[in-house]
């Protein structure tokens, strides 16, 4: 029985497609109140930050809940701790109204994409 090459990794599309789903799902979402409060000025009212989210059935979830279902469909090989701590960080600082910790979620979103897409490249160095 021959052997079969190893699979390769994850491509541009399937990380694409995970990172979209981490941004519409839950990135906007946390982030899209502070940028308002944020371009309308004053102070968030009590719990204006803090989203209201959905799960993939409608029903409430928490930012924990869909991080971690997002996270299991994270392509095999990325580091998700530095984006996990600046999640639960943009949690606490949305349930204190503190717009810049929510908008801190930004970047780090940024950096995890970006190291998505060097691991596609390093997974699959003639694909990209």
């Amino acid at each position: 029985m021959p052997l079969e090459p190893p699979s390769p990794g994850p491509g541009a599309a399937e990380i694409d497609a995970w990172l979209a789903r981490l941004r519409h799902d839950l990135v906007k979402r946390l982030v899209w109140p502070a940028r308002d409060r944020r371009d309308a000025g004053g102070t968030p009212a009590p719990g204006e930050l803090v989203p209201r989210l959905i799960d993939e059935e409608g029903r409430p979830a928490s930012a924990d809940t869909l991080w971690a279902a997002l996270a299991a469909d994270a392509p095999r090989g990325l580091d998700l701790d530095a984006f996990a701590a600046a999640l639960t960080c943009a949690g606490a600082a949305a349930a204190a109204g503190d717009v810049a910790g929510v908008l801190a979620l930004e970047p780090a979103f940024d950096d995890l994409a970006a190291a998505a897409r060097r691991l596609a490249r390093s997974l699959n160095p003639g694909a990209m």
